[in-house]
């Protein structure tokens, strides 16, 4: 007696398989979806493939959501609302950063930097304000922190302040000054 079953046994099996399958594939009136058909508009698929959270002007794509509890939000003097905002999402880092350049630039912000490493950080501005993006990748999420300033006014060397560097020590020691 052998403990396998018989090969008869085996090939009703798989063929009973195949039919299964075959006819969940199947309609109801026996013909077959074309899977790669335009016809239907696609499942699941949001009108608008991005959101406003705090910030108007900053389209934040439907695949990230908010971490409340690490968003600060204030207003500088001049009025310009301003603060930090994270963000989380299973999304890959290329298709955000590419996301983020496109649909920043929509908005009428301009990019003045842009640094892909593995953390990025991307650097836009307007006439009034700089938003700062740090995305970082960790196994399971994508993070972004928009970072929101205004921008500041007249010499933007450091808004007309001085720094003096200090005289070189021959000394050899160390002088601390007041």
């Amino acid at each position: 007696m052998s403990f396998f079953p018989s090969k008869h046994f085996l090939a009703k099996g798989l063929l009973l398989v195949a039919v299964a399958v075959f006819s969940v594939g199947c309609a109801q009136d026996g013909s077959f979806k074309n899977p790669f058909s335009s016809d239907e508009a696609p499942v699941n698929q949001p009108a608008n493939p991005y959101f406003f959270a705090d910030f108007s002007d900053i389209p934040i794509p439907n695949d990230m959501s908010e971490v409340s509890d690490e968003t600060v939000i204030s207003y500088a003097p001049s009025g310009v609302k301003c603060g930090v905002q994270r963000f989380r999402g299973r999304v890959e880092v290329n298709s955000l950063l590419n996301a983020m350049r496109n649909n920043m630039a929509g908005q009428g912000w301009t990019l003045r930097s842009f640094l892909r490493a593995p953390s990025s950080l991307l650097i836009f501005e307007k006439p009034d304000r700089v938003a700062t993006l740090y995305i970082t990748d960790d196994l399971v999420h994508t993070n972004m922190r928009v970072f929101m300033s205004p921008r500041l006014e007249g010499d933007h060397s450091a808004n007309g302040l001085s720094f003096t560097t200090p005289a070189p020590n021959t000394s050899g020691t160390q002088q601390l000054s007041q």
